[in-house]
């Protein structure tokens, strides 16, 4: 007989992620890849990857890392990716295949256990993923064991907001939005985004530290923003507010943020961005 048991939380905000991406997968990289690919860029340039490196890319999404990984390890080296959305890895793995690339695996997987022996990369890297997780001591525990002897750890968190009206723009749209998918983003991260050094310390890695910087992301006009929200982790609160609510949720968010859009209706988006790296120790 099929199981009856309960989901426990951990495994209901493990579902929420795996749907919301699910949903964004397929406009996710025009939308935001604008973003996030100079911050996995630069979080594989911290990481010190050298030519030959095995390289594992935790909450791979569509690839911001590790497409950037696999340039910096070369055709010795080997890169393997690993996200809940199968619907990103399905996209993910099939930009690798028409690109040519036979040193990449991306498959569905869990930050927790990605199912590698110890001791299997020389870097384990996270843009944006380990924040997420219910469980970031286990995530973290588990990357240190994967990692070889002096192996690297990399990983990006958002830092204090600089322009407090996004926050509130997505606090508005929770507003409208079914209340146990609003409650479910209420608080979407971890303590790992708080304190990135204390909880890499206290996960035995040595060596941490923290570079930060703030991106700076263009948006045409308010309805290019919209379209980027729909595009990104925010998409499974959104599809729940009902059909006849949305046009009212979008006027009521765009109202938020339009005093920050310049003359020609251009809006800037600045985001503070830490990026945290260790060794194994």
């Amino acid at each position: 007989m099929p199981s009856t048991r309960e989901q426990s939380p951990a495994e209901r905000r493990k579902a929420w992620i795996a749907r919301s991406f699910d949903l964004a997968s397929d406009s996710y990289d025009e939308a935001n890849g604008p973003f996030f690919n100079p911050v996995g860029e630069r979080l594989v340039d911290l990481a010190g990857l050298r030519p030959g490196d095995r390289v594992l890319d935790v909450g791979c999404g569509r690839g911001a890392v590790l497409f950037a990984a696999v340039a910096a390890v070369g055709p010795d080296g080997y890169v393997a990716g690993v996200d809940l959305s199968p619907a990103m890895v399905r996209r993910t793995a099939a930009q690798a295949a028409g690109a040519g690339l036979r040193n990449v695996s991306v498959r569905v997987g869990d930050a927790e256990d990605p199912g590698f022996p110890d001791g299997s990369f020389e870097a384990v890297l996270s843009s944006f993923s380990l924040v997420l997780t219910p469980d970031p001591a286990a995530a973290l525990a588990r990357a240190r064991r994967l990692l070889a002897p002096d192996g690297r750890f990399g990983t990006t968190s958002f830092g204090p907001d600089p322009e407090p009206a996004w926050r509130e723009a997505v606090r508005v749209l929770r507003g409208f939005a079914d209340p146990e998918a609003a409650g479910a983003y209420a608080r979407p991260f971890n303590a790992l985004a708080d304190d990135p050094e204390g909880m890499l310390a206290a996960a035995g890695f040595a060596g941490v530290r923290t570079v930060e910087g703030t991106t700076a992301t263009e948006f045409a006009d308010l309805d290019a923003w919209w379209r980027s929200a729909w595009a990104d982790g925010h998409r499974g609160v959104l599809e729940t507010i009902p059909p006849d609510r949305r046009e009212e949720a979008r006027r009521a968010a765009c109202a938020v943020v339009a005093p920050l859009a310049g003359p020609d209706g251009r809006l800037v988006r600045r985001t503070a961005v830490r990026w945290t790296t260790a060794r194994r120790g």
